[in-house]
């Protein structure tokens, strides 16, 4: 009796259980349950900030030139070579070899006359018109103090001569061989100071005019 009521309940437990599918009833095609995954979220598109025009790049300042060195003044044929400080002309004190270049009252006459001969594109010896004599620094010294004078011509060093502007008006006479100025000797002003070569200094005292 007990045996028999037994075996009918766990009948019943397993009509149950087919029932509900625990024991791979339910829809009948016996595959297991398999839960339902998780929707994938969305991809996330990080943002790119815009991106604005690219700077105008600042232009390089424009270098400022260097300026050039001062040309000399292209002279040619004769000339006449006038003190700054005084209006003197440059003439000589006589018309043989080795006389002293001096300063003159300017008569424009061919003994205050110098042709200018080109020997580089900005050198020149200069001819006394007159007295067909070159000047010159005695002895071709490089001293200051040295006489000039005028003197056979040989186109050496101490017979040439760099006109060199200075500003827009007067001229230095820079005797190549020594790079020294022509000038007056002591500053002097007067006729018959005779001239040397000292060391350049560009002062009134050592600019010439040409005319």
């Amino acid at each position: 009796m007990r045996f028999a009521l037994v075996t009918g309940l766990a009948g019943v437990l397993l009509g149950v259980f087919f029932a509900t599918g625990v024991l791979g009833g339910g829809d009948g095609d016996g595959q297991p349950v398999v839960p339902a995954a998780a929707p994938t979220p969305g991809t996330t598109t990080e943002a790119v900030p815009a991106t604005g025009p690219s700077p105008s790049p600042t232009p390089s300042p424009t270098p400022t030139p260097s300026p050039s060195p001062t040309t000399p003044a292209p002279v040619s044929g004769p000339i006449v070579l006038r003190a700054v400080t005084s209006g003197l002309c440059l003439g000589t004190d006589g018309g043989g070899e080795t006389a002293t270049a001096e300063l003159a009252v300017c008569t424009g006459g061919p003994e205050q006359r110098w042709v200018a001969n080109p020997v580089a594109p900005d050198l020149v010896t200069l001819t006394n018109a007159g007295h067909g004599q070159c000047l010159d620094v005695e002895g071709g010294s490089r001293d200051d103090g040295a006489r000039l004078q005028q003197f056979g011509c040989h186109g050496q060093a101490n017979q040439q001569w760099r006109l060199t502007p200075v500003g827009t008006g007067p001229v230095l006479l820079v005797g190549v061989g020594s790079g020294r100025c022509a000038q007056v000797r002591d500053g002097g002003t007067a006729p018959g100071d005779d001239l040397v070569q000292a060391t350049c200094t560009a002062a009134a005292g050592q600019q010439w005019t040409l005319g």
